[in-house]
């Protein structure tokens, strides 16, 4: 194992008006020091053969590089030069004094003022300058150290190696700490950008929008100059969900990429677009009144409604757009944004694929919608609710053989609430579930105690049928309640089935599996009608309303008779709801309906009073009710004896 010395590659400048202390810093610098080697002046080298040699050779003579001046001037212009050749020196021997030029210490403040990192060894008899005098004149630095003579050789050699590796350290150090510096900055750099900015699409994130909103208010708003407006958007895909799920999520986030780049291309340099979050987008305008805004809104429409081809399949969104303009909708960036959220929840309200300007009654039905969500939600925490029962007419018997369970809502400070009021709602908030639930169990109680061959019908809801929970609610209404299956009818909507999903007719099959029947309301309204009663077999179709008040125009009478042949080719029950005159009964009883409902026969009454017919008796299986009088159109029963005498 051979010991080689590390190699060298610096320059030492002597500065001394003695030729011969020249003569002998040559000496110490070539001359070969074998008794004297440091242990960090070696590392291990490959094996071979020969003895380890000295570092006196001739390519190490070459590695420290001497250069010699005898005067302060002199050597300013050496470090000047090296220091342009981007090869500087490594360490200075500067003695005190060079007459007849600059002394030592007035040397070493010009050489540092080209090379501040430079190494200097000042050499100096006792007879010079006390230290304290030195120091009060170069200042406390760790680029100097004091070499007294006379000095030995060994001496001289460790200051220089010892000078040189701190040198490189100190080098070494500072590029660390530069590149340290680059990377905290960069890491800095991205962590603000990180913190401002959405990760998916690389637009603005909620903290930026709040930020450049707050900036653009007060530019807006300098000396009270209103008359420069500005606009807030609030932008939310329509559907984007159902895309989301039937595409997966990786397709989710591509559609929602391209749209923030439509977004910020349509949107250009008038303003700012962030991305909130899920799919909703906010934009904010500068300098921007309402007409200039609907120019950049039908833009942003434009855009986001063109085809977008994700992984080959063709998607087509539609967004809702609710707008803010300063000052007249709010001088505050939180009026702004709120309002703009109301106009956009109005924009959902239309229909969505629209934009709603905000308009200061948009406040006031969205504070009344909160309200009466409030009082819904202690309406289930209290049980509020009651049902309301109304009669379902055999045709050919006018026997009663079902009846239709009818929620209704009595609150304490509303009264009585009808069901079109806050139905929407609780499908909306999702209390229609627990409401759904409530209203099963409840209506199968009663009709246990009714008379065995009358059936009740009960409305379900297309949001009840998301959960998949539908059957298990079912059953567990027949089982608590003792009622026999085949006396439930559950109704449903053409609604329910426009998903094309086939968890909903899983769920509607499993029901009537329970030996319960399912019956297709408002028939005729939607837009495959008949594509659903290939899909399920349905025991009882009810024809929307619509067409009985609607029935003596033209071409109805014909549609009515339709649906009357279709029950009969089908084998199903059919009814004719609506039924408000005699003459309408007749209609649809000529032309084949099975059984009738409607106000001519009785409108939906609370449970007690039913309950306190069937204790007087006024019900029997044989009963059968009377024909309406001939003014009955203008005279409908209030209560249930009536029908029932």
């Amino acid at each position: 194992m051979i010991l080689a010395r590390k190699p060298f590659s610096h320059r030492i400048l002597i500065v001394d008006d003695n030729p011969l202390i020249h003569e002998d810093y040559r000496k110490v610098f070539t001359s070969c020091i074998e008794e004297l080697p440091g242990i960090d002046d070696f590392q291990l080298a490959p094996d071979q053969d020969g003895e380890p040699t000295c570092g006196s050779s001739s390519s190490d003579r070459r590695d420290l590089r001497i250069d010699s001046v005898y005067q302060g001037h002199d050597a300013v212009q050496m470090v000047v030069d090296a220091m342009e050749q981007n090869d500087p020196y490594s360490v200075a021997f500067v003695d005190m004094r060079m007459p007849p030029g600059m002394d030592g210490l007035e040397t070493i403040e010009n050489l540092w003022r080209v090379s501040p990192a430079l190494q200097v060894v000042l050499c100096t008899a006792f007879s010079d300058r006390p230290w304290d005098e030195v120091m009060s004149r170069i200042g406390q630095t760790d680029n100097l150290l004091i070499l007294k003579k006379p000095f030995d050789d060994v001496e001289v050699l460790q200051l220089a190696q010892a000078l040189i590796r701190k040198r490189d350290a100190t080098l070494e150090a500072g590029i660390k700490h530069q590149i340290l510096e680059r990377l905290v900055h960069e890491r800095t750099a991205a962590l603000e950008h990180a913190a401002l900015h959405d990760g998916l699409t690389g637009l603005a994130n909620r903290v930026k929008f709040d930020e450049r909103l707050a900036e653009s208010l007060q530019m807006a708003g300098c000396g009270g100059n209103e008359a420069e407006a500005l606009t807030v958007l609030i932008v939310d895909l329509d559907h984007f969900k159902f895309v989301n799920d039937t595409l997966g999520h990786p397709s989710g986030d591509e559609l929602l990429r391209t749209v923030g780049q439509r977004l910020a291309g349509a949107v250009g340099q008038s303003g700012m677009v962030s991305r909130f979050g899920g799919d909703e987008f906010a934009v904010v305008c500068e300098r921007q009144d309402a007409s200039e805004t609907a120019l950049v809104v039908a833009r942003i429409r434009s855009a986001i409604n063109e085809p977008i081809d994700i992984d080959g399949e063709t998607v087509r969104v539609s967004a809702s757009i609710g707008i803010a303009v300063y000052p007249n909708d709010g001088r505050t960036p939180c009026d702004l944004f709120r309002n703009a959220d109301i106009a956009l929840y109005q924009a959902k309200q239309d229909g969505r694929s629209c934009a709603r300007f905000f308009e200061p009654e948009m406040d006031r039905q969205l504070r009344e919608r909160r309200q009466l969500e409030q009082k819904l939600r202690d309406a289930v925490q209290f049980q509020r609710f009651t049902l309301h029962f109304q009669p379902l007419i055999k045709s050919d018997s006018r026997q009663v053989c079902a009846f239709e369970a009818l929620l209704r809502w009595q609150d304490p400070e509303l009264g009585l609430i009808l069901p079109d009021r806050f139905i929407p709602l609780a499908e909306e908030t999702g209390l229609i579930r627990p409401i759904g639930d409530w209203v099963l169990i409840e209506a199968c109680r009663q009709a246990q105690l009714w008379p065995s061959d009358i059936r009740v019908a009960v409305n379900v809801s297309p949001v009840q049928f998301r959960t998949g929970r539908v059957p298990e609610s079912v059953a567990r209404a027949i089982y608590s309640s003792g009622l026999e299956p085949s006396r439930l009818e559950i109704e449903i909507t053409e609604s329910v089935l426009l998903s094309d999903d086939s968890n909903t007719l899983d769920q509607l099959n499993e029901i009537k599996e329970l030996g319960v029947r399912v019956v297709l309301d408002d028939f005729g309204t939607g837009y495959s009608s008949l594509s659903y009663l290939r899909r399920f077999a349905f025991d009882k179709l009810k024809m929307d309303k619509s067409f009985v008040q609607e029935i003596h125009e033209s071409g109805v009478l014909a549609i009515v008779r339709t649906v009357a042949k279709l029950g009969e080719c089908l084998g199903i029950e059919t009814t004719a709801e609506g039924i408000e005159t005699e003459e309408q009964a007749r209609c649809v009883r000529e032309e084949g309906f099975t059984q009738i409902q409607g106000y001519l026969y009785g409108k939906p009454l609370p449970a007690e009073e039913l309950d306190t017919a069937f204790q007087l008796g006024q019900y029997h299986s044989a009963a059968v009710l009377p024909l309406a009088p001939p003014d009955s159109s203008s005279c409908v029963s209030d209560s249930i004896s009536e029908i029932l005498k």
